[in-house]
């Protein structure tokens, strides 16, 4: 995150609000201060629309936040909908099952034709009743190839098998982009090395 934000134009900064020592993530608000990046904490319900028809419809974190769980700091991700014209794209963050079930017991219209995978598809995400609801087309998993968690959990890939998502994997296909004109969407991967 820290590279992104030394090198690209970024606005502000989207954070949970639960504090955490991880390298990466004190690395990241160091920048961002650095920067002059204002750090902020969108909740669910809120809403970002840019001038040209993008919106952001926050669905995580919500308060109160989620408490003893598997892993706190990620049930409580930053997770929300991109939509242009009738494209959407869901970005969970990191979230596992408990935001997962937050999210469905909100009501919320989770339907996606994108959805980037919780918890880089861990055994612990993407229960049925969450992918039942969202629908996705594709399903894109962020992980590492050879990584020490097995991610992404066979469960989990059998759930998106079994609502037809076509899966796309950074580990197996590279980087992955999605573009879209607000009707349809192109994916396209860049094989890693």
């Amino acid at each position: 995150m820290a590279p992104a934000l030394r090198h690209l134009h970024v606005d502000r900064l989207a954070e949970g609000g639960q504090r955490y020592g991880g390298h990466a993530y004190q690395d990241a608000l160091a920048t961002a201060r650095a920067e002059a990046v204002p750090i902020v904490y969108p909740r669910a319900g809120m809403e970002w629309r840019t001038d040209d028809g993008v919106s952001l419809h926050f669905l995580g974190p919500s308060l109160p936040f989620i408490a003893n769980s598997r892993n706190d700091i990620n049930e409580n991700s930053v997770a929300f909908t991109l939509r242009y014209r009738s494209f959407c794209m869901f970005f969970t963050g990191d979230a596992g099952a408990a935001a997962e079930e937050r999210f469905l017991a909100e009501g919320a219209d989770l339907h996606c034709g994108v959805l980037k995978v919780g918890h880089h598809g861990s055994a612990y995400s993407s229960t049925p009743a969450f992918i039942a609801s969202v629908r996705p087309r594709y399903a894109i998993i962020s992980v590492g190839r050879h990584n020490l968690f097995g991610h992404p959990a066979p469960s989990t890939l059998e759930t998106l098998r079994r609502f037809g998502a076509q899966i796309y994997r950074t580990d197996k296909n590279g980087a992955v982009t999605v573009v879209s004109d607000g009707h349809r969407e192109a994916i396209s991967t860049i094989e890693p090395d």
